[in-house]
């Protein structure tokens, strides 16, 4: 008898711990998981910054530099998008060599 009063007595605490840890547990895994999200958002909305920009800087140049063309407008923009590219993945310097693809206007 006394030690059925001692099982349960003990099983208790253990059952609590359990659905503590795991609370604890989820909570995490919520926070973590907004983070995540919240960190993805972020990142979104300054690539559609960036993108915006581009094309700001683009129609500019077309329309303020006498007789520009597509391409001499997009070699304009070439080293400063490898500058945002060489500060977006850390510092490390841009190769030269490297020009972007495309360049569309719209």
């Amino acid at each position: 008898m006394p030690d059925s009063i001692f099982r349960r007595q003990t099983a208790f605490p253990r059952d609590q711990a359990f659905w503590l840890a795991a609370s604890v547990l989820v909570l995490g895994q919520l926070l973590a998981f907004w983070m995540l999200c919240a960190h993805q958002v972020r990142k979104a909305e300054v690539r559609h910054a960036s993108v915006q920009v581009e094309r700001l800087a683009l129609a500019d140049c077309l329309r303020h530099v006498p007789s520009a063309t597509l391409s001499g407008c997009a070699a304009r923009l070439a080293p400063l998008d490898r500058q945002a590219q060489a500060l977006a993945a850390g510092g490390a310097p841009a190769d030269p060599s490297t020009v972007p693809v495309n360049y569309v206007y719209r």
